[in-house]
């Protein structure tokens, strides 16, 4: 495995078929080269529909699994989108650009628009899942040739939408 998705969100992911793969791929993500897209269902509208959000994210020390923002931390950027609102829901595409853990998650949050399902950072609505997708992932493979993976969305993505 090249790189990491939090456990409950889905989408695309990368692996090498062998070290000198491995090594060559891990570069890029750390070397900030390669293009991550997600695709999230938030509660409620964010203002303005397109924004940068650079906040620092640090461990929490009350709750040792959560991080949250605070000027003490490792820098984190990411850009969102909304793409629709229905009801108290809207889609958003997010695209970091740092990779810090739980980054689309705090960032939402920290902004008053937590993820669907999100009961780590404080979504108000019960879900059975984590409405966040990697759906695209643009990268170099060695040899050289840029490449864009792409996960469909699922269903119960839109169908969540629809919901409102």
């Amino acid at each position: 495995i090249v790189h990491r998705l939090d456990r409950a969100t889905s989408g695309v992911m990368i692996a090498a078929k062998n070290q000198a793969a491995q090594t060559y791929l891990q570069k890029q993500f750390a070397d900030k080269k390669v293009l991550k897209k997600y695709t999230a269902i938030v509660v409620g509208t964010p203002e303005p529909a397109e924004a940068h959000i650079i906040a620092a994210l640090l461990r929490n020390q009350s709750i040792p699994q959560q991080f949250k923002v605070d000027q003490a931390g490792k820098h984190a950027e990411t850009i969102y989108k909304v793409e629709a609102s229905v009801g108290g829901v809207s889609k958003v595409t997010l695209t970091p650009l740092t990779g810090r853990t739980h980054q689309l998650r705090i960032h939402m949050q920290y902004i008053g628009h937590s993820i669907v399902g999100d009961h780590l950072y404080g979504s108000e609505i019960g879900e059975e899942r984590l409405y966040l997708h990697a759906h695209t992932l643009q990268i170099r493979v060695p040899g050289g040739e840029l490449h864009t993976f792409e996960a469909p969305l699922p269903d119960s993505f839109e169908e969540r939408l629809r919901r409102g």
